[in-house]
């Protein structure tokens, strides 16, 4: 069950008490919103063999260089 669904449950019950606040729905929506964009951001083996040439196998770099290439993304 992802976050959506979730929600979809969430208010579903909330209804069911005769509760209308929806925040906590919301909050589930923006959240899986969140995670399926993050998800977007992904890097391609021609990327990332770049960025290990460019940093010339340094771990600590490369991590660096990853996060830095996904941020802009």
């Amino acid at each position: 069950m992802n976050a959506n669904e979730l929600a979809d449950e969430l208010d579903t019950m909330l209804k069911a008490i005769g509760l209308t606040d929806n925040r906590v729905p919301t909050m589930l929506r923006q959240q899986q919103a969140e995670i399926e964009a993050l998800k977007a951001k992904t890097l391609t083996d021609e990327e990332i063999t770049k960025l290990v040439i460019a940093t010339k196998g340094d771990c600590v770099l490369f991590a660096n260089a990853i996060l830095k290439r996904v941020s802009e993304k």
